[in-house]
């Protein structure tokens, strides 16, 4: 039976962090916390399901953190979740199954984040939707994230923000599938001011990315951002 690695993320995420770890731990078997400086419980919470916490500063650069996470991993698979997200317990045991097929090196999962205010293109209302995780919420805004992989050395994240492991697994001839489990996530979800000094931190690395890098695509996910900023009103959050 194939084992996972669970890896994440933290800074003062003592409002999710035990609702996220809570929702996997039946399937993982390692949790691996990489904090980057929390001044709240965060690390006592952590240590409440692993002894395997790190610390690291945050130099502006996603996948340099989501490397050295991963660079701590022991068991067959990784499973990437942030603090501010979780899996329903009705999709647990599909990831399950998910690991015992070999003929993938990784796994696409919808991330949904929830807001109660429509939101770009990629929006869909929580009116008519199964999962009991969304009926409080007006809707959410989706991206497909490759969240699951084989625990290969190969295997690395790229660029400094929406980080990725795909470009690694296409030069492994790897082949990536779309597991349409998805992982809701509640980053939108903060207050005002914790969300619009995201933002901001986002929109400057984005800026870098586009820079570096001269994908069109990035100049999409630089839109998002500012079209997130635009409905940050108190109203609205």
């Amino acid at each position: 039976m194939s084992s996972i690695s669970l890896c994440m993320l933290t800074k003062d995420e003592e409002k999710f962090l035990e609702k996220a770890l809570s929702s996997v731990k039946e399937i993982v078997d390692e949790i691996i916390i990489v904090d980057t400086g929390s001044k709240d419980r965060t690390v006592e919470t952590a240590k409440k399901f692993t002894n395997k916490i790190f610390f690291k500063k945050f130099e502006n650069d996603f996948s340099e953190l989501r490397n050295f996470s991963i660079e701590k991993a022991t068991k067959d698979w990784i499973l990437i979740l942030d603090a501010d997200e979780m899996i329903s317990k009705n999709d647990l045991i599909k990831i399950k199954e998910l690991v015992e097929n070999n003929e993938y090196l990784g796994y696409a999962f919808i991330q949904r984040t929830y807001f109660n205010k429509p939101l770009t293109k990629q929006w869909n209302y929580s009116e008519s939707d199964s999962y009991e995780e969304s009926k409080p919420y007006l809707g959410w805004i989706y991206r497909g994230i490759t969240r699951l992989f084989q625990n290969n050395k190969d295997i690395k994240f790229e660029y400094p923000i929406h980080e990725t492991v795909i470009e690694s697994i296409k030069q492994l001839n790897g082949r990536i599938l779309n597991s349409k489990i998805p992982i809701h996530h509640y980053s939108l979800l903060r207050d005002k001011d914790s969300i619009i000094k995201k933002n901001e931190l986002y929109k400057k690395i984005l800026k870098n990315k586009i820079r570096k890098f001269q994908k069109n695509k990035f100049i999409t996910e630089l839109k998002v951002q500012e079209e997130i900023e635009e409905v940050l009103t108190p109203q609205n959050v």
